[in-house]
């Protein structure tokens, strides 16, 4: 039987959760281009709970910004979210494989790339678990 979205929703925050905290391990391990693309993935999946909590059914994005757009539906407050998160967009890609940026990934992505996109996916969930929280 198909879980309810709210309890659908429960299930892609925890993931969201658990992305995240593999973070500091893979940052630890100077593994950068994952560090981008987990952060990426946390957020996204924040994101499609709160969408999934407030009734949406068929999200198809894998795009920060269109989530963020998507959530904005229900609370105007996702503008400036995106305006901050937007950056983790790219991640989903150019993270991964080597023919988005004619180099490897584990090449390309540095110290200072992880550590923002850390913190960008700190700032999506942080909103998010606030936002159901007091819903």
């Amino acid at each position: 039987m198909k879980p309810s979205t709210k309890e659908e929703a429960k299930l892609w925050l925890e993931q969201a959760e658990s992305d995240f905290s593999a973070l500091k391990v893979l940052f630890d391990a100077r593994k950068y281009d994952l560090v981008c693309f987990l952060s990426q993935q946390s957020a996204e999946k924040a994101l499609k709970a709160y969408l999934l909590f407030q009734g949406e059914e068929k999200i198809t994005t894998h795009s920060i910004l269109r989530l963020c757009e998507l959530a904005e539906k229900f609370d105007p407050e996702f503008r400036e979210l995106k305006k901050e998160i937007k950056k983790l967009t790219p991640y989903y890609i150019e993270a991964r494989y080597p023919n988005a940026l004619q180099t490897a990934p584990s090449k390309f992505f540095d110290e200072n790339d992880a550590s923002e996109a850390i913190s960008l996916a700190e700032k999506a969930l942080n909103k998010i678990k606030q936002k159901l929280k007091a819903d």
